[in-house]
């Protein structure tokens, strides 16, 4: 009987699709549903009990004492039937979890049914359910508790149930925050009328909720479309590629001596000019930048690493609106794997989908080099497509990189979340973005380390130095880190200013 339960749970797992005519074979959907049973256990009957009513019995036969006998009789069977109850009572118990949804975006809420069965004779004087939801999430019909897993919260129901009965709840989830959550384990724990024995099941059996991020519109955060993207008087430009020659023609007095081509003007003995390969396709990259300290050991800022991936999101999905061949790349691993985000050029309709979810799974903490995953993967970009580059800080590799990009023909835009100097390039597009377009609220945000700046403490921490801020943050004699570390930095010469990142 359990192995056709275990048949009928795995082909219904109780995850739906999303209805807005996304493809489902995007979501890696986890649901898997294993059963872990635990014995009827007691807090109240033990062995004691059981030798002693026995001794009741036998005393009450020895002194023909009819009440002793029936007391021990009436005290196994009130420890059998107990014990029985409990021992069946979970038994043909059904539970279900289902999302409304598997992906939305911040600040929208998302329904999740639960609902459970009892499909024998036997009812249910009392179960309990404990659902793992994630932390992050709010119930809003019910207030959650703290669980034993990293991470989660336990949403608790109790309840009875009658013979083949069905009960159902309906709650709504909040997403404030972006991120890939998980549902499940479920605890099931039941017993006798009397609560002397006690069973629980565990079930294996999870959902996943994507939150994407949050999309702003360009015009709203001060960066005009039209200087990202360029002028587009059709919808399909046509442009050459200098690095593919594919023939050559008589020279025309509008071409350009640079494309003359010597030796077959020698061979001739008339100008010949080269044929380039058409293309009819400009891609487009986002590359972020998690690096929110010049050094990985001075921690992380996780309200910058928030606004780049805002950032990065509202330019991907504008370029997929405007059909542009469109990949985004980051330093950041990607949430259940160990490889970094890298999410190919492409137009299709599904690339919009995948971007976001990428971004929605994307750990801020940087975990490549920034400079090397930028010179590496703008390598496959074609001659004359655009490179955005997301960021919080600059480095001088970053420029040196940043140099080389606009050596080979790209068109390199760079966009800062923070306050930067950059370095002065020609042909370099650079756009600032305001912190609080960007910033999600505030009583919504996570830390992930904690900010380790090398300033001089005064005292030890905890000491009269120290003060607390309302955000979390630390402030060292009524000055925070970070305002620290900007004052040393307007203090010290400036990188370019010696003369290391200049650039014709």
């Amino acid at each position: 009987m359990w192995c056709k339960q275990f048949a009928w749970l795995a082909a219904h797992p109780g995850v739906h699709c999303d209805p807005r005519e996304i493809p489902c074979s995007l979501l890696p959907v986890t649901c898997s549903l294993t059963m872990e049973l635990s014995r009827a256990r007691s807090l109240i009957f033990n062995s004691f009990w059981l030798y002693g009513a026995g001794f009741l019995i036998l005393l009450g036969m020895i002194l023909r004492e009819r009440s002793l006998s029936l007391l021990g009789l009436l005290t196994l069977c009130t420890a059998g039937g107990a014990w029985l109850w409990a021992r069946y009572a979970l038994s043909s118990v059904q539970y279900t979890r289902t999302l409304g949804a598997q992906r939305v975006f911040p600040g929208e809420d998302v329904a999740l049914h639960v609902s459970i069965v009892n499909r024998k004779l036997l009812p249910l004087a009392w179960i309990d359910i404990e659902d793992q939801v994630p932390d992050q999430l709010r119930i809003v019909e019910r207030e959650t508790v703290p669980s034993g897993i990293p991470g989660m919260d336990v949403l608790r129901i109790t309840t009875s149930m009658r013979w083949f009965e069905r009960v159902s709840w309906t709650f709504h989830v909040h997403c404030p925050v972006r991120g890939y959550f998980t549902f499940g384990p479920v605890s099931l724990r039941s017993g006798d009328l009397f609560g002397f024995f006690t069973r629980r099941e565990s079930l294996e059996h999870y959902a996943s909720l994507i939150v994407y991020p949050r999309v702003v519109a360009l015009d709203d955060i001060g960066i005009p479309p039209r200087h990202l993207f360029g002028d587009q008087r059709i919808r399909r430009p046509i442009i050459t590629d200098p690095s593919r020659t594919v023939g050559v023609r008589d020279y025309r007095p509008e071409d350009t001596f640079r494309h003359v081509h010597w030796k077959a003007t020698a061979r001739v003995q008339a100008l010949q000019t080269k044929i380039f390969e058409p293309t009819t396709e400009v891609q487009f990259g986002v590359f972020l930048n998690l690096d929110t300290f010049e050094h990985y050991w001075e921690g992380l800022d996780y309200d910058r690493a928030e606004r780049a991936i805002v950032a990065a999101a509202s330019v991907a999905m504008r370029a997929v609106d405007e059909r542009h061949s469109v990949g985004v790349y980051a330093n950041g691993v990607v949430g259940g794997s160990d490889q970094a985000l890298r999410i190919r050029p492409g137009r299709s309709p599904e690339q919009g989908v995948e971007i976001l979810s990428g971004l929605a799974k994307l750990n801020p903490i940087a975990s490549l080099n920034f400079p090397r995953l930028l010179k590496a993967e703008s390598q496959r970009f074609p001659w004359g497509s655009t490179v955005v580059v997301i960021t919080a800080i600059m480095t001088d590799a970053i420029a040196a990189v940043l140099a080389e990009l606009l050596r080979a023909g790209h068109r390199v835009v760079v966009i800062t979340v923070d306050t930067l100097e950059l370095p002065p390039l020609r042909g370099l597009l650079a756009f600032h973005l305001p912190g609080e377009s960007l910033d999600a609220p505030r009583q919504h945000r996570r830390r992930y380390a904690i900010q380790m700046t090398p300033v001089p403490l005064v005292g030890v921490v905890g000491g009269p130095g120290e003060q607390r801020s309302d955000d979390g943050g630390r402030r060292l004699g009524g000055r925070q880190e970070r305002g620290h570390r900007e004052e040393q930095l307007a203090r010290t010469p400036s990188r370019w200013e010696r003369g290391q990142g200049d650039e014709d």
